[in-house]
């Protein structure tokens, strides 16, 4: 966390995981979840649709791991990685919000790759009508307006066989989101030639989070679980893992 966390620095996760809780355990949304549940099973896209899925469909490979073990941060550097490789990335971050004292105030969406920014929660200043988890009210509608969009695969450049699709992350403030909840389900089934790479968040205090579960036990789907301690090995596996996927050697990564 913290200090060598950079853009997840703060107390912890920082700048990413957005899972808001500060000690308050699952905070809320339990009815969007069940929604994307039953959004999962009849698109196929659960544990017992994987035939529907084609065997050479591109992986999801995620990362999942507890507030401040470097998600974000993980997820970031790959990103960036690929990105001078010439590799074609859509998606979107989440980053904290530090007020004037260094303590967090939020979270923001940022997009990849064009870094468009706006509101995904606030411990205050958001209309009394937004859902809330733990501490913090998301503005789903700010969140959506970039968020949805970034869920599109782009084309591959030149430099790769396939894109990237970045989500950062299936979590507890972005489950608030009906739609996102169907634009990834939607992306799960669908045949696109791009790899889907990201995080997913963890049960915390015991809460889990129903619909990561059932994206995390889709056979297209990896996951691995990081801490402080194994996440720099687990960010050099996966970044040649991504290579290998959109076709490039391995050697020279970055």
């Amino acid at each position: 966390g913290g200090g060598g966390d950079g853009a997840e620095g703060g107390g912890g996760d920082g700048g990413g995981g957005s899972d808001g809780i500060g000690g308050e355990g699952g905070g809320g949304g339990r009815d969007g979840e069940a929604c994307g549940e039953r959004q999962l099973a009849a698109s196929g896209a659960d544990c017992g649709g994987d035939a529907q899925v084609p065997p050479t469909a591109p992986p999801w490979l995620m990362v999942t791991g507890q507030p401040g073990s470097g998600k974000t941060t993980l997820v970031r550097r790959v990103a960036e990685a690929l990105a001078q490789r010439g590799v074609a990335l859509r998606g979107f971050f989440t980053e904290e919000v530090l007020g004037a004292g260094g303590s967090r105030v939020g979270f923001d969406v940022v997009t990849v790759p064009d870094g468009r920014r706006g509101v995904l929660s606030r411990k205050a200043g958001l209309p009394a009508h937004c859902p809330r988890t733990g501490a913090y009210a998301v503005d789903v509608a700010a969140f959506e307006a970039l968020a949805l969009p970034a869920l599109s695969p782009p084309p591959p450049s030149a430099a790769a066989r396939r894109s990237v699709v970045v989500i950062d992350e299936v979590g507890r403030m972005e489950l608030h989101s009906a739609a996102f909840q169907a634009a990834v389900t939607r992306l799960l089934a669908s045949p696109a030639e791009a790899v889907v790479f990201g995080a997913l968040t963890a049960p915390i205090y015991g809460h889990r989070v129903p619909f990561c579960d059932a994206i995390a036990a889709h056979g297209r789907v990896s996951v691995d679980r990081i801490t402080q301690k194994t996440r720099d090995a687990v960010r050099e596996a996966l970044q040649r893992r991504l290579l290998r996927e959109v076709g490039l050697r391995e050697e020279g990564y970055a």
